[in-house]
């Protein structure tokens, strides 16, 4: 099959491009503008995603990866825009290319940034921010513009060598020898490594039957200060975690605007990726050793700045 993959050039997108191509699939990397992309990838430059008039060439499939994430400041318009509008476009554009499968790469942030208990494949939404909220509308309108063949995956944050988010402030932290005062939380988080994610991909594009949608997490869970520990080992150091009492972090955080960073160091946010695990999928490695190899990337690469 001709699969299209939007945002070909981004973390996301071109782990998914890269796993296509491994598996040796016909994979058309779709990016807005004239992009790095690997040797031999065939690009089609879609232009803006969000404007009116898109069309595309015969294909089978559709994985759009492309969006707007990890910014602050931006507008419920901007948000809207990236992520709602340039979905909508796409799936009208890919069932008039014949596009039999469309595969939407939500957020499991749609659940919040904590939740109490297990967040499973059915969970009810609750969107903390208007990120949430952009993919969680575009989850809707999208299923009205493609009808039936649509999955949608809502990856947990995603790890691994030169992922964008905390994970580089953590880095670059742990890498100048900064005490980290997180000895005290006790909390439990899902990650999904980007290889695996596309992993994931992969699965339901070639299951005979795609399932609604799937939660894209480990199977493990850790805690910040085990996460930290993990990161400190790949790049070779020792993490100093001094135990300061969470709720005085959290006061500090909200003079510092930064409530919602402490909410991700800090508080649950468990998955049970039960959808996943019956499409025969199994994580490539653990999660330790999936932060081990992000920090030892980050030294080879990013130390020295």
């Amino acid at each position: 099959m001709t699969v299209l993959v939007t945002g070909a050039a981004g973390y996301i997108g071109g782990g998914i491009l890269q796993g296509l191509r491994e598996a040796g699939i016909d994979v058309l990397a779709g990016v807005r503008a004239t992009a790095a992309l690997p040797v031999g990838a065939t690009v089609l430059l879609t232009g803006d995603l969000a404007e009116p008039g898109l069309k595309l060439p015969p294909m089978e499939a559709v994985i759009h990866a492309a969006g707007l994430a990890h910014r602050r400041g931006v507008s419920t318009t901007a948000w809207r825009r990236a992520n709602v509008d340039a979905a909508v476009n796409l799936a009208r554009a890919a069932r008039a290319a014949g596009a039999k499968r469309f595969i939407l790469i939500s957020s499991a942030g749609i659940h919040g940034r904590v939740h109490e208990g297990m967040v499973t494949d059915t969970t009810s939404p609750n969107p903390m921010n208007a990120y949430a909220e952009s993919k969680l509308q575009a989850e809707h309108d999208v299923a009205a513009a493609f009808g039936p063949g649509l999955c949608l995956i809502r990856p947990v944050a995603v790890i691994g060598p030169g992922c964008p988010g905390n994970i580089q402030l953590l880095l670059k932290l742990l890498s100048r020898g900064v005490p980290l005062p997180f000895g005290a939380v006790q909390n439990r988080r899902s990650f999904i490594a980007r290889d695996d994610l596309a992993q994931i991909v992969r699965a339901v594009l070639q299951a005979p039957v795609m399932p609604e949608s799937v939660l894209a997490a480990h199977w493990e869970t850790i805690s910040t200060p085990d996460l930290v520990r993990a990161l400190a080992q790949g790049l070779g150091t020792t993490a100093r975690l001094p135990a300061w009492p969470p709720h005085i972090l959290s006061a500090g955080a909200t003079i510092l605007g930064r409530s919602a960073m402490w909410q991700s160091l800090s508080g649950d946010f468990a998955s049970n990726p039960a959808a996943a695990r019956a499409l025969g999928w199994i994580p490539a490695a653990s999660l330790a050793e999936s932060f081990q190899e992000t920090a030892r990337y980050y030294n080879t690469t990013n130390r020295k700045a």
